[in-house]
């Protein structure tokens, strides 16, 4: 009998003293990169794409996100009858017999998961603490404008039409770019860096003529998101984030709307109707255009679906996915060379981007970043909300930055400079 520890919780080491004798654990299955390549306990460490699957009896699922992680296992290649959830309420670990010490895991699964609820409702608590701390700000916002400041940050709509109508160039913040400020880089694809944390800041207020700065309405009423969105922002959005934010923001000035980058899943996953207008409104600012792309080498943008068809042309400078302004110098000198002033330029490659939409307006070339928009409409099209997109690098979703391989004549075709990477 061989199987696979899926997850490396605090509970594995325990949950392998209850495998019956004579069963095998080939290699460990954890979404943590840093712990993927690695071995312990003399076992390979996989992420779930890797894991090889030929003659793999069962995968014990040992953390308490059984149904997502599932979800991930059968979209690996795993079946749904292969996977025992340890801690999931509807396992009869006497079907397992063969696999699990029934009566001891019976005990020792309610054990944890008893300790796992006393922690929830503790975390439960501090999270409504932070929500009801938010809802001031948010109340205030409705009814009492002048009692309480907030930055000035225009809708969604506006920050459109502005784009469309103006041909302005866009630099969009995301806590990513003000984490860099601070000096707490947290995401993979960009460590800190003193340079890059200095340009973020000084562009953030910064007043350029046909250049805007968007930033995300984080900070009063957020209605139109849906629940699970608009928690998140309140447990975000701190006293202490709030602060950071508001010494670095230029109070006075106007701002427009980062999550012009996303229309869809931040809302509510059935209104499938007002998320295809998103969309459409956003395509009206390529409509007709020639455009050049600066993406990561496995951003792929519009590879696979029709996000823009209605540009005029499209080629592409490609970057490193993964700290790309360390070749910044280089991505703005090819840049300059390559593009024209009649191209719109849109820029899809994390902090870097936000940079380079700036110093490209200020040469007087349109320039706009656009974050996450092609993942975007791509799970607007699955449907399903945030999802796993094979050949397309997402640094937001865990496992995500394990990216296979494509083969696309017009992809390739469409590159016209590589820089600081293999293709």
């Amino acid at each position: 009998m061989k199987i696979v520890i899926a997850g490396l919780s605090k509970y594995y080491q325990e949950i392998e003293k209850f495998l019956q004798a004579g069963v095998e654990v080939v290699c460990y299955i954890d979404n943590d990169v840093d712990k993927q390549n690695t071995v312990i306990n003399g076992r390979q460490v996989y992420s779930p794409y890797t894991c090889p699957k030929d003659n793999i009896d069962y995968v014990i699922v040992t953390n308490m996100g059984y149904e997502k992680m599932l979800k991930l296992l059968i979209t690996c290649g795993f079946s749904e009858n292969q996977v025992i959830g340890y801690f999931y309420d509807h396992t009869d670990f006497y079907n397992y017999t063969d696999v699990l010490q029934a009566e001891k895991c019976l005990l020792h699964s309610m054990k944890c998961r008893i300790s796992y609820l006393n922690v929830q409702l503790k975390n439960i608590k501090e999270e409504n603490e932070m929500i009801l701390g938010h809802y001031v700000y948010e109340i205030w916002d409705k009814f009492n404008k002048e009692k309480i400041r907030l930055p000035h940050v225009c809708s969604i709509e506006d920050t459109w039409r502005k784009i469309i109508i103006d041909r302005v160039s866009v630099s969009r913040y995301g806590d990513g770019e003000f984490q860099i400020i601070l000096g707490n880089a947290k995401d993979i694809y960009q460590g800190n860096d003193s340079v890059l944390a200095e340009r973020l800041k000084n562009i953030l207020v910064s007043d350029l003529e046909g250049h805007i700065v968007a930033i995300a309405s984080d900070y009063g009423s957020i209605d139109e998101y849906k629940m699970e969105t608009r928690n998140a922002i309140r447990r975000y959005m701190t006293e202490k984030k709030r602060k950071q934010h508001y010494q670095l923001l230029d109070m006075d000035k106007q701002y427009y709307n980062a999550y012009i980058s996303r229309p869809y899943v931040y809302y509510p996953q059935d209104e499938i109707q007002e998320a295809g207008q998103r969309f459409k409104m956003l395509k009206q600012i390529w409509n007709n255009e020639d455009v050049v792309i600066i993406e990561g080498d496995k951003t792929r943008s519009g590879v696979g679906n029709d996000l823009f068809d209605n540009a005029k042309s499209l080629v592409r400078i490609i970057a490193p996915n993964e700290n790309a302004f360390s070749v910044y110098d280089e991505i703005l000198s090819d840049s300059l060379k390559l593009c024209n002033k009649n191209q719109l330029i849109l820029i899809a490659l994390g902090p870097t981007a936000t940079v380079l939409a700036y110093d490209l307006a200020k040469e007087g070339y349109w320039a706009v970043d656009i974050g996450h928009l092609d993942l975007e409409y791509e799970w607007y099209l699955k449907g399903e909300g945030f999802s796993y997109i094979a050949n397309k690098y997402n640094n937001e979703l865990i496992g995500d930055i394990i990216v296979s391989d494509i083969v696309d004549a017009a992809y390739e075709q469409s590159v016209i400079k590589v820089i600081g990477c293999l293709m």
